[in-house]
């Protein structure tokens, strides 16, 4: 199915067969996992007369859950991760078509102690990489910044010390208008910083003029087929009543037409 869209002034077709999915399985054996949480685990339902498992002589697979939005699926969060005020993601994402950008950054590595939290050998995207190739106008911005597509589906974070935004990069997305930014990492922030989240409370403007309807995707994985440049973006999230929920952001490829007179 192929649809002609206009988006921001300028007229853009689509091709809604060619998804390009950006979110990570999760699974119970050999998935990925950070923040120390326990592994998913899916187990049939029993009862006195119930059996929640075909397999086990039941009528039917009826099976209980257990994940952390934040440590083993992709997720999407808004302001409630980090607030003292309750506020829920489902509240948050009332709309799921984005204008958005993909772009890849190297992260730099750190040559010198900055602060308690920014330390030498730490690996930063900072404002000046995002600044050179930020397209004006766009609503999402996707960050790739690691290059082992595969190696994603069942990496183990913890204790990695990965990389991590500056403040500054996530101020400039926010005044450049970003309402939704994704990460191929999973957090924003470094690992260990002493509970500061200044990159999180940096994009939510938090608590100063918090701009409630902003959400930040992390755990997500960009397939290498996904080059550079300008997509739809479809950001679905699960209707959970929480900070974050688990999602499953899609790209579709933009092909631009003609301006709109």
């Amino acid at each position: 199915m192929k649809a002609v869209i206009t988006l921001k002034n300028h007229v853009y077709e689509v091709n809604f067969n060619a998804p390009i999915d950006i979110s990570l399985p999760s699974n119970v054996k050999d998935s990925f996992t950070a923040w120390y949480v326990n592994p998913i685990s899916i187990n049939p339902v029993m009862g006195d007369d119930f059996i929640g498992s075909v397999k086990q002589g039941g009528a039917v697979n009826f099976c209980d859950i257990y994940i952390n939005p934040h440590g083993n699926t992709t997720h999407t969060e808004c302001v409630g991760h980090i607030s003292k005020e309750k506020q829920r993601v489902n509240d948050v994402v009332k709309k799921f078509h984005f204008l958005s950008q993909v772009i890849s950054l190297s992260p730099r590595k750190i040559e010198s102690n900055k602060s308690n939290w920014q330390r030498k050998g730490d690996y930063i995207i900072d404002k000046d990489a995002i600044e050179k190739v930020l397209i004006p106008g766009v609503e999402a911005v996707v960050l790739r910044t690691q290059k082992d597509y595969k190696s994603l589906f069942n990496k183990q974070y913890n204790n990695t010390n990965w990389p991590y935004l500056l403040p500054e990069a996530a101020t400039f997305l926010r005044s450049s208008g970003v309402k939704h930014l994704l990460i191929d990492q999973p957090s924003i922030d470094r690992e260990k910083d002493g509970g500061q989240l200044l990159a999180h409370k940096s994009f939510w403007d938090y608590p100063q003029k918090t701009d409630l309807l902003r959400t930040i995707t992390e755990f997500i994985a960009v397939p290498k087929k996904a080059n550079d440049g300008i997509y739809l973006l479809n950001l679905s999230i699960a209707n959970f009543s929480n900070d974050a929920s688990p999602s499953r952001p899609v790209l579709f490829k933009l092909i631009k037409q003609n301006n709109i007179s």
